[in-house]
């Protein structure tokens, strides 16, 4: 279980402590006032990682911790989590274990699950220790094999670029640094670290790649490493200028409205579909994050094909929508809102805050989410601000006989995100005001209103 490098090693590159301070200065500016990170699974590359650290820790008084996931798949995870608390305990490094829930998301693959209970894992200890950095031990033949399994699932050229060295607060310092290198430098200081034996599971992607393509590869040439660095260097740059078109685009051109993203056809028809989906994946935060071949196809054809009222969920948070002259771009769940309104005041609910004032006078104000009216009208009446239902009816100001909500908001050509979002005002179950749109007939001002009962939604808010 226990594993240490005492074998011959065909060596190409060097890891030294002073090339390691060295490559890691130019990433980040460190100095005693950092407190740096260590994802520390207690394999080979890890172990390095937190001693090149606890060396730093020596050179500068930089404060230095770590961090261990115990998945809990595998018989050997207590057994790893002890020889890392071992570890941490002999070089005098705070370590954190973080025990995650086996709960997995809709969809969610094992692996995928892993992936985002480590970098949860990450942001929390992150937070308790107020790191400035997390650090990840992944090299340069960890990157020859990412850029493999991007292609092989048929990515574009987001793909090519591979493991970024630095995202926001993760940094990988080991990047420009070779397996071969790393496990030189654990020998020659005569490092123990434990041997993950799943890693040798040719079902796993990473490993047949590894095992049966890239280390049968690099007994044939010692170039592979540097070839795959300056691929994944010239991707970097191809996808920054298309980023750089892209933001420009988003910043002049992508309308805001109420919550939402409206990509105007006026503003955007120039752009073919695959260009309209790299700027979806902008909008919504994954400009980073390499799509396989299947999720690019499907939204390219999905802008193709679809009608309008046609919604698309991207992710766990994102929904798209076609409507009439633009894709509506929203986020987050639409939850019914049901909020009792018992008198004068400031009402929160999710997303909302109405508030309820009486006033002297009416006043004139433009805004369509503030309106006045009889306060008599609704005086000792149950106020209940709601998401409106299919079958709503209501007496549109100024209207004889009632008309449908559901008609209504067609007449008005209101999107279908904002149907679901629409909200009314009943007292005692009649409808006085279709919120932001129209003010029903009950409650309107007359010569001969004596109280006048200001109201102000505010979307957003609460």
């Amino acid at each position: 279980m226990f594993s240490n490098l005492n074998q011959e090693l065909n060596i190409n590159s060097k890891l030294t402590f002073s090339g390691f301070y060295e490559h890691f200065s130019k990433l980040v500016k460190i100095s005693s006032e950092c407190r740096l990170l260590v994802a520390l699974s207690g394999g080979c590359d890890s172990v390095a990682l937190l001693h090149l650290c606890k060396k730093l820790k020596r050179k500068l008084g930089t404060d230095v911790y770590a961090v261990h996931v115990n998945h809990g798949l595998r018989k050997a995870s207590s057994m790893e989590e002890l020889f890392v608390k071992d570890l941490c305990k002999e070089w005098e490094i705070d370590l954190e274990v973080f025990y995650p829930s086996r709960k997995r998301k809709k969809g969610e693959s094992i692996e995928m699950w892993a992936r985002r209970i480590r970098y949860k894992a990450y942001e929390v200890t992150q937070e308790k220790f107020n790191c400035n950095w997390v650090l990840t031990a992944h090299h340069s033949n960890d990157q020859i094999e990412t850029i493999l399994m991007h292609l092989d699932a048929g990515c574009g050229v987001e793909g090519l670029q591979g493991m970024p060295t630095q995202n926001k607060y993760i940094v990988r310092p080991l990047l420009i640094f070779s397996q071969t290198s790393i496990e030189k430098y654990v020998k020659d200081n005569n490092l123990y670290f434990i041997e993950d034996k799943s890693n040798w599971d040719l079902s796993i992607q990473r490993n047949f790649i590894r095992h049966k393509i890239v280390n049968k590869w690099l007994l044939n040439t010692d170039q592979l490493a540097s070839r795959f660095g300056e691929l994944s260097r010239q991707a970097v740059d191809a996808v920054t200028r298309m980023d750089a078109v892209i933001l420009k685009l988003a910043n002049q051109a992508v309308k805001k409205e109420n919550g939402q993203i409206l990509l105007m056809d006026e503003q955007f028809d120039f752009l073919s579909k695959k260009q309209l989906v790299r700027l979806t994946k902008f909008i919504i935060g994954e400009n980073m994050i390499s799509w396989r071949r299947h999720r690019w196809e499907t939204l390219s054809q999905w802008f193709r094909k679809a009608k309008i009222g046609s919604i698309l969920e991207l992710n766990l948070d994102w929904t798209v929508l076609r409507d009439r002259n633009c894709w509506v771009l929203i986020r987050g769940d639409l939850k019914p809102v049901n909020l009792s309104i018992d008198s004068q005041g400031q009402f929160g609910t999710d997303g909302y805050t109405l508030t309820l004032n009486k006033i002297e006078s009416p006043i004139v104000n433009t805004d369509p989410f503030y309106e006045i009216i009889d306060g008599k009208a609704v005086e000792g009446k149950n106020l209940i601000l709601r998401s409106w239902h299919k079958g709503d009816i209501f007496q549109p100001l100024g209207m004889v006989g009632h008309k449908k909500v559901s008609d209504f908001l067609i007449d008005e050509k209101v999107n279908r995100f904002s149907k679901m979002e629409q909200l009314v005002l009943t007292a005692n179950d009649e409808i006085i005001w279709i919120c932001g749109r129209r003010l029903g007939d009950l409650a309107k001002i007359t010569d001969s209103t004596t109280e006048y009962l200001e109201l102000y939604l505010e979307p957003g808010v609460g």
